[in-house]
């Protein structure tokens, strides 16, 4: 089980600003809207080609009968004049188009001249099927509109235009009508996408500024897009809570370090005075052990609220000032040969596992003020005897670093809970300590960005100390924050 450093006290999830705002573009509402809108244009466009079409090919359909009544008329007038025989052979010899269909019989239907199979039983029009008008379909048409005429002289005269005119048309708008859709819908969804790149480059500008307060850069605002729309508008609300926010901070802060000075002179006055009748004693009214013990406790007041001032110093990233290129590898040392004559005086087998090369970027003073505390943890909530083992070793792109002890270790479910400030689990808070030494540890961890876990040492407990690289801001980081890697193991 682990614990979480900067939601310990809080409860809630942590989660960075970029990972919530940063996300693929076609999941933006901007890009969604545009699928919605290339969709309703594609069934517009639709409903616009049936019906252009159907206006189209009415038109069409009747200029084609128009030429087949015109031709008709002509040819009334040659059988009037007894020509119509020949003038429809020499149309047939060679000036017809492929399209154009005659016909003539006598009054019993016997084939004068033509190119039909139809035989007609009634004047008037008729579309028929042109596989059976002209016996065998080798067009593009599929049918053919006939005008059957009945003379005077008892023949029948028929002529006739396939549709392929029709069906040629109907291609081409289609085709037209889909190269205007494709490109309408492309423009649409590319429309979409450049205003989806907008809000997502504003809102992701807008997560990565609120990340860098959310550091500790409390003078930076939150900047919109310039143009005093809804991006505009949803900065300057987050700069009224963000300055809000500042502000309530800046006060509880403030009462805290007042609170904190503000005892801190009657306390030093008291110890003054206490160690001077300590000296004095002239009345001998005062024995020397109560005294002693006065300001043994005025001593454990003070290194209190020092633990507290230290902790609001680091937790409002005020010692980043002090980073520099850490030795981690002699750090440990050092800390383990101070520990250890100490440890072994007192009953605790010491031992260390430390590998060599290990280095970092810190404050070393709070480094070393952690790691001494962890280790003065176990030496003082653990029975005489108890194995307790400092380690550090390199790992894949950092190093992890622990402090194990075999004692009675903690329950899982308290892991989160004594990572809080004068938490102590011992109820009748008899042994030595304030309950701050983890609660500085978890503020030392988040400023360096350290993962910090509590975990069963089967018996015992082991603490480890976890730092991987952080990758160049703008990039998704391969690890989760140290926040949200304790948050979430605490929560397994």
């Amino acid at each position: 089980m682990n614990s979480c450093i900067r939601c310990a006290m809080s409860g809630t999830s942590c989660v960075p600003l970029t990972d919530r705002f940063r996300g693929p573009l076609l999941r933006t509402a901007a890009f969604r809207m545009a699928m919605w809108q290339a969709g309703l244009f594609a069934l517009m466009l639709t409903a616009l080609l049936g019906v252009v079409w159907q206006k189209i090919n009415h038109y069409a359909e009747s200029e084609l009968h128009d030429e087949v009544v015109g031709e008709v008329s002509n040819l009334r007038q040659a059988a009037a004049s007894g020509t119509l025989p020949a003038r429809l052979r020499r149309q047939l010899s060679g000036h017809v188009a492929a399209s154009e269909y005659y016909l003539l019989t006598d009054a019993r239907q016997q084939l004068i001249e033509g190119n039909l199979h139809y035989r007609p039983t009634a004047p008037g029009w008729q579309i028929v099927p042109l596989e059976g008008a002209i016996g065998a379909d080798h067009s593009d048409a599929d049918q053919v509109h006939l005008l059957v005429t009945h003379l005077a002289d008892g023949h029948w005269l028929v002529v006739g235009r396939d549709n392929r005119s029709l069906i040629e048309l109907g291609e081409v708008l289609s085709q037209s009508f889909i190269e205007l859709g494709v490109l309408a819908i492309a423009l649409v969804l590319l429309s979409g996408g450049l205003v989806g790149w907008r809000y997502f480059h504003c809102i992701d500008t807008l997560g990565a500024r609120a990340e860098r307060v959310l550091e500790g850069n409390h003078e930076l605002p939150l900047i919109g897009s310039g143009r005093g729309d809804e991006i505009d508008r949803l900065a300057t609300r987050l700069n009224q809570m963000l300055a809000r926010t500042q502000v309530l901070m800046a006060g509880m802060q403030q009462v805290s370090n007042n609170i904190a000075h503000d005892l801190r002179t009657p306390l030093g006055t008291l110890r003054q005075r206490l160690e001077a009748s300590l000296t004095r004693n002239e009345t001998g009214d005062i024995p020397k052990s109560v005294v002693s013990q006065a300001i043994d406790d005025v001593d454990g007041i003070q290194a209190t609220f020092s633990a507290l001032l230290r902790i609001a110093s680091v937790e409002t990233k005020q010692r980043h000032s002090g980073f520099d290129l850490v030795d981690l590898s002699a750090l440990f040392e050092h800390v383990a040969e101070t520990y250890r004559p100490v440890a072994e005086d007192d009953g605790y087998p010491f031992s260390s596992d430390i590998a060599a090369g290990v280095q970092m970027h810190g404050d070393r003073s709070l480094l070393t003020q952690s790691l001494a505390n962890l280790i003065e943890n176990a030496l003082h909530h653990t029975p005489k005897g108890t194995r307790i083992v400092l380690s550090l070793r390199q790992c894949a792109g950092g190093w992890l670093g622990s402090v194990t002890d075999h004692g009675q270790g903690i329950p899982a479910a308290l892991h989160r809970h004594v990572l809080g400030r004068f938490v102590r689990l011992e109820s009748s808070r008899s042994t030595p300590g304030n309950g701050l030494g983890l609660a500085l540890v978890v503020a030392v961890a988040d400023l360096h960005g350290i993962v910090l876990q509590l975990k069963d040492a089967v018996p015992g407990l082991r603490v480890e100390l976890q730092y991987v690289e952080r990758p160049p801001r703008g990039r998704s980081p391969p690890h989760d924050t140290p926040a949200i890697a304790n948050k979430r193991a605490s929560n397994t």
